[in-house]
């Protein structure tokens, strides 16, 4: 008898060019510099809406970066999937409401555009758990 066991063709195995090992720390630096940058972003704001002239560039931005830079290397072990999710959908909502709010009502508009914007991006993600779960089949 033959021996009709499949080989698998060179073309068809899977090439990562990442290697495993590399993934969670990319995402970690990721995550990073996403929140350093909102960091940054919400100190200055915060500084400006109290009135501080002095100290934006030497004080809110090193403090505001490496604020925002740990919060996002804790955020950055977050593996499951779903809140991954919840963590974009939130970051999206606050970038879109900040700006949409600062646009008329300024820096007291952008701090609570952001925060508006945060929670209309955790309702989109619950809805969207919720619209999933109803779709997969029950076992």
């Amino acid at each position: 008898m033959e021996d009709t066991g499949q080989a698998v063709p060179d073309g068809a195995r899977s090439t990562s060019s990442i290697p495993p090992v590399l993934a969670p720390i990319l995402m970690m630096v990721f995550w990073m510099l996403l929140g350093g940058a909102a960091g940054i972003k919400i100190m200055q704001s915060i500084w400006r809406f109290l009135g501080v002239e002095v100290g934006e560039l030497t004080i809110a931005v090193p403090v505001g970066a490496m604020v925002g830079a740990l919060a996002g290397a804790l955020l950055g072990l977050i593996n499951n999937p779903r809140l991954l999710v919840l963590l974009m959908a939130v970051f999206a909502g606050a970038s879109a409401g900040g700006v949409a709010g600062r646009l008329p009502w300024g820096d007291v508009g952008e701090i609570g555009g952001q925060v508006a914007g945060g929670l209309v991006g955790g309702i989109a993600w619950a809805i969207w758990l919720l619209l999933g779960r109803s779709k997969e089949p029950r076992l």
